[in-house]
């Protein structure tokens, strides 16, 4: 197959070729040079640090070189010397390969048998990178190209859009079940006089072997494996989820938890294995540890994938993501999984929607809190324990570390964080503060208002491609549906997100973002609500005393707003502020708004400044430019000079009527003699364009003859101007009339 080569698009534009290194018909090997070029550069020219000129800039020339993206035989190479490319539009060369190696298994092509690196770039930089990706769920060593890979998901739209179909990427712990591994759940569930009996009656169970992590090159008996009994409560309305948005979606289950697991899973969630398949990616095949990326499945194109899960950090709160309330059945247990996750926020947010309203469900979540605080603190200490012991027996052997130390820490947090909840047996805590009541609640009411999100998603998206002809995508058509629900909202979070957090990387900050929200750290003219548990917050009460039309709300209305994406009735929700801040306070918070709207107002100014400057550069303006003839430039735009300039020539005039043949001119001028030296850029300039216009050649060289000719013809007559010397004035005149005359052309 042919296979054409185009320039890189990282490439400093324009290049000029400087020099080719093969010729058509010619064998090229992968990483051979294929040519030299020349491109060129503005730096920065260091000043006096107290200095408060504009900053100078110089042209810089450089050169680079073009190697082979693929082996085979050269075709054809359609460049030649001196020619000029300004983008990566054009095919410079045509190569015929044998082989491809579109596909690989095991680091062998699929094709040809022949070994394939890693890193094989056997695709051109022609719309695709060369990097050879894994686009299959459970199997690793298949490997394609980003060309092969494109292919095949558009076969997979294709196949998505007839039968009117999205993508919908489901994580699993916290979002469609909860998982514990607390043994009290099965005491509780074999006991009809427990509070908690009838909760625990769909609870489902499996049992899996926790292998032990053994220090690296540990020579003795392995230990069997430990047995552990989980114990998982699907979300309710789970199966009517499933039940309505399959015939609409795609589904593939994407976990952070081991495969082993995740099969676990989908065995209790889909029994007959038809709305997942083997759709099943885990933390053993996603390639990182700690986040997920939709390129691990579609590396080429996410227009049709939708994301649901509890995490939005995990995902780097991409448009794709519907984030959901995470599901807690089994209070202050959390996602035993998500050690191997960035440690998440501890705030009363996380916990999500509470429907319990009485004031001892603030007792509650407080309870909660401070056992999953003091579980984390447990898993760490026994992280701890175990990572120094693991480090002595490695100072012992002095072995070198066959994983890396980040992944033995994730994967002892893991084993610890079981351990730990079936020592401490946090459910059995909890339910001493509880007299006897509920602990367990199962009135989760999320996965219906998800499952109509998720239809008029789709809804929208075929409604569009209907209406425009060519396929939506999915990355601009949620963000534009979210950013309603609380356009024009200004919020400002009190007694929330814990000190020290930087509230602008909250999660609940980046997750009402998503959906219009703008937030503040302190209260100020824009807000318009104040969400907070506790009216009588110092922000609650200035808020409010500061403008009465703010509205202080319980953080609950947000939540029901994020699950029906609408702005619900805030009425319900609206807490009551008993006591205004005192005038003083209020005094004082006015200057402080006055000073910060003062700051504000002047980093405003310097922006602007600094854009006007960049624009200047842009347009033109050549005051950021080193012109090494900045006296020059000062004499050819001095009207003064330029007056002299005609007397001079007037006089010289004169003087040559009145002269016999022969005299010496250029002691006839009545100015002082100036000269200068130009540099090639200085020379293009006030040459009127030509270097620009100068054609084939590029502009670097045009610029270089013409200062040649002008070296050449006055060899002897040049001097720096920063030198002070007076000598040879009649040379300075002579070359200054050369100068002048060779502008005036």
């Amino acid at each position: 197959m042919t296979t054409p080569i185009r320039l890189p698009s990282n490439l400093p534009f324009p290049v000029t070729i400087a020099k080719l290194c093969v010729s058509t018909g010619d064998s090229v090997k992968k990483g051979q040079r294929l040519f030299v070029y020349k491109y060129w550069e503005l730096q920065d020219i260091i000043t006096a640090p107290n200095e408060e000129a504009p900053k100078k800039k110089r042209r810089v020339d450089l050169i680079g070189t073009f190697d082979s993206p693929v082996e085979g035989t050269l075709v054809s190479l359609n460049i030649g010397l001196g020619d000029e490319f300004v983008n990566d539009a054009n095919v410079i060369a045509e190569v015929s390969q044998l082989c491809s190696h579109e596909v690989t298994y095991g680091g062998l092509c699929v094709v040809c048998g022949k070994t394939v690196e890693e890193d094989d770039q056997s695709a051109p930089d022609n719309g695709f990178s060369n990097s050879k990706l894994t686009v299959a769920h459970n199997n690793t060593n298949i490997k394609v190209s980003e060309r092969q890979a494109a292919t095949i998901e558009k076969t997979a739209q294709k196949h998505l859009r007839k039968h009117k179909k999205l993508v919908l990427v489901v994580d699993l712990d916290q979002t469609v079940i909860h998982c514990g591994v607390d043994p009290t759940i099965q005491e509780w569930a074999n006991d009809p006089s427990n509070p908690n009996y009838d909760a625990l009656k769909n609870v489902k169970t499996f049992s899996l072997d926790e292998d032990p992590i053994l220090p690296p090159f540990y020579m003795g008996p392995r230990p069997p494996p430990r047995k552990c009994q989980y114990y998982v409560k699907l979300r309710p309305g789970l199966q009517e989820f499933f039940d309505k948005i399959a015939p609409h979606f795609e589904l593939h289950i994407y976990t952070m938890a081991t495969r082993a697991y995740a099969l676990e899973i989908a065995k209790i969630i889909d029994p007959a294995g038809e709305l997942f398949g083997d759709r099943i990616l885990s933390r053993d095949e996603n390639g990182s540890l700690t986040h997920k990326s939709l390129e691990r499945l579609f590396p080429m194109d996410q227009s049709m994938v939708v994301i649901i899960d509890d995490r939005g950090d995990v995902w780097s709160w991409c448009e794709n993501l519907i984030k959901v309330v995470p599901y807690n059945f089994f209070v202050g247990v959390g996602d035993i999984n998500s050690n191997f996750l960035p440690r998440q926020q501890n705030s009363m947010l996380h916990l999500g929607r509470r429907n319990r309203k009485k004031a001892e469900e603030e007792e509650l979540i407080t309870d909660i809190m401070d056992t999953e605080k003091k579980l984390q603190e447990k898993i760490d200490q026994e992280v701890k324990k175990q990572e120094e012991k693991f480090n002595k027996i490695n100072e012992e052997n002095q072995p070198e570390r066959p994983i890396s130390k980040e992944d033995l820490t994730k994967k002892l947090e893991h084993n610890a964080s079981l351990e730990v909840q079936q020592q401490n047996r946090p459910l059995a805590e909890l339910q001493k503060h509880m007299n006897n009541q509920k602990l367990l609640i199962d009135d989760d009411d999320e996965l219906p208002h998800l499952s109509n999100i998720l239809l008029s998603v789709h809804k929208t998206y075929y409604d569009k491609l209907a209406e425009q002809g060519q396929p939506p995508d999915i990355k601009k058509l949620m963000p534009e549906m979210k950013s309603r629900v609380f356009e024009g909202c200004h919020f400002v979070f009190s007694g929330l997100i814990p000190l020290g957090t930087n509230v602008r990387q909250a999660d609940i900050v980046l997750w009402t973002n998503m959906f219009g929200a703008k937030t503040s750290v302190d209260v100020d003219e824009y807000t318009t609500h104040v969400i907070t548990k506790t009216p009588g917050t110092f922000k609650a009460r200035l808020a409010k005393t500061f403008n009465p039309n703010i509205r202080v709300i319980h953080p609950d209305w947000i939540f029901e707003c994020l699950v029906k994406w609408a702005r619900v009735n805030e009425k319900p929700y609206e807490l009551i502020t008993e006591q205004d801040v005192s005038p003083e306070e209020l005094e004082e918070f006015k200057k402080r708004l006055d000073k910060k709207k003062q700051s504000e107002q002047a980093l405003s100014e310097s922006v602007q400044q600094e854009a006007a400057q960049e624009l200047n550069l842009l347009t033109g303006n050549d005051l950021w430019l080193d012109n090494d003839d900045d006296e020059m430039d000062e004499f050819l735009n001095d009207e003064d000079g330029n007056d002299d300039e005609e007397e001079a020539a007037k006089d010289l005039g004169e003087q040559q009527n009145n002269k016999p043949p022969g005299a010496d001119l250029s002691k006839s001028s009545s100015h002082e003699s100036r000269t200068v030296e130009l540099s090639s850029d200085d020379f293009a300039e006030h040459n009127g364009g030509k270097v620009a216009d100068a054609a084939p050649d590029s502009q670097q060289q045009a610029a270089k003859r013409s200062l040649d000719t002008v070296e050449a013809e006055t060899p002897h007559k040049r001097r720096n101007l920063n030198t002070g010397d007076t000598a040879n004035e009649n040379d300075d005149e002579d070359l200054e009339a050369e100068l002048l005359l060779e502008l005036e052309n």
